[in-house]
């Protein structure tokens, strides 16, 4: 992301948007922080997943002690966090704290973040420590990012702007009050934001950028169907009957997927009396919603770019980008398709994959 963006969207509150209001923060409503992300994403992709991301971690950093927090935000409620969420490190306990080592992949936003929060696992002895219910003690650890190397990964199909390259570390010490476990711990204030368990927040917001992505092809095209007319044909493609068709039900498919996802998190416990995790029949919904909303994001975004022909095939067409960017997003595993496959376990009985 160009600095100059970067700053005008700081500048704007949108990375103070799930900034806890303990240190200064918005800590908006979860229907408002998806409503920014799916907009910014109808702009552009790669800023939406920039929002989205940052307004992830700053959910994260909800969990830590005041302290910490007030550590994190000691420059301002805009400060950004990088995320890097897959447990690839290695963190061995040293006096108050942890001894860290890894290389992580996406971390979105790297280049302009202030900190990275990384997934560790602790080891002792060369083996993974257990919790008391014989799960790996996993963890997130809170470092300034000029504790990180930044390795230029980033190449890829879609969502070229968003910075996600891998960070590596080598033996940084971060402190026991920097680190917390978003798969165990929850909230330390009581907020919009006092709900424990992550993917209350993070599945959402990862579908919102596909909407916004949909959102804008379906625009894109319908202002190209006005004024382009194929070769061999006599009238744009406005008038055609099978455009017709495709963009009613590329409109169709985003109104139902936008609709599901909203109705879903409208009835989740975003209250400050809330301090429970999301019981399974919750866990779900959610992930049902953000799947279903993604695939019919990529399937409007696929109706539109077909309807293009050769006009959405170059890089200076919004079609061409958006195709990229969309199928790029649907990969995260918040919103993939196996989400489905977990749901229909649950609804048939067959296992509680979505306890913690």
């Amino acid at each position: 992301m160009p600095r100059p963006l970067f700053e005008a969207l700081r500048e704007a509150g949108v990375f103070a948007l799930s900034t806890p209001k303990a240190v200064g923060g918005a800590e908006v409503e979860e229907a408002i922080a998806v409503a920014v992300v799916e907009e910014l994403s109808r702009l552009d992709g790669s800023v939406g997943w920039n929002a989205m991301v940052a307004s992830n971690t700053a959910t994260i950093t909800s969990y830590l002690r005041m302290p910490a927090l007030q550590e994190l935000y000691r420059n301002g409620p805009s400060a950004v966090v990088a995320g890097a969420l897959l447990p690839k490190g290695m963190a061995v306990p040293v006096g108050n704290g942890y001894r860290l080592s890894g290389r992580w992949t996406l971390a979105s936003g790297c280049r302009q973040a202030d900190w990275l929060v990384a997934c560790s696992a602790i080891v002792v002895d060369g083996a993974p420590r257990l919790r008391p219910d014989g799960r790996p003690d996993v963890r997130t650890l809170h470092l300034p990012m000029q504790d990180c190397k930044i390795l230029d990964t980033w190449h890829t199909a879609g969502l070229r702007g968003t910075g996600s390259h891998d960070c590596e570390v080598q033996d940084v010490v971060v402190p026991e009050e920097r680190t917390t476990s978003i798969l165990f711990d929850g909230p330390r204030v009581a907020g919009a934001l006092y709900v424990k368990d992550f993917a209350a927040f993070a599945v959402a917001r990862v579908a919102a950028v596909a909407l916004g992505i949909a959102r804008d092809a379906i625009d894109s095209f319908t202002a190209l169907a006005k004024t382009k007319t194929p070769t061999v044909a006599t009238t744009t493609l406005a008038n055609q009957h099978t455009v017709h068709e495709r963009v009613g039900r590329a409109e169709g498919l985003l109104r139902a997927g936008r609709a599901l996802l909203y109705e879903t998190i409208g009835a989740l416990p975003y209250t400050p009396a809330w301090s429970e995790s999301l019981g399974d029949e919750q866990r779900a919904s959610i992930r049902l919603a953000g799947a279903v909303a993604a695939e019919h994001a990529a399937a409007a975004v696929d109706l539109m770019f077909n309807a293009a022909g050769t006009s959405a095939i170059y890089d200076s067409s919004r079609l061409e980008r958006c195709f990229r960017d969309v199928h790029v997003a649907t990969q995260h595993i918040n919103v993939a398709s196996s989400n489905l496959e977990m749901v229909g376990q649950y609804l048939l009985g067959l296992g509680l994959h979505f306890r913690r």
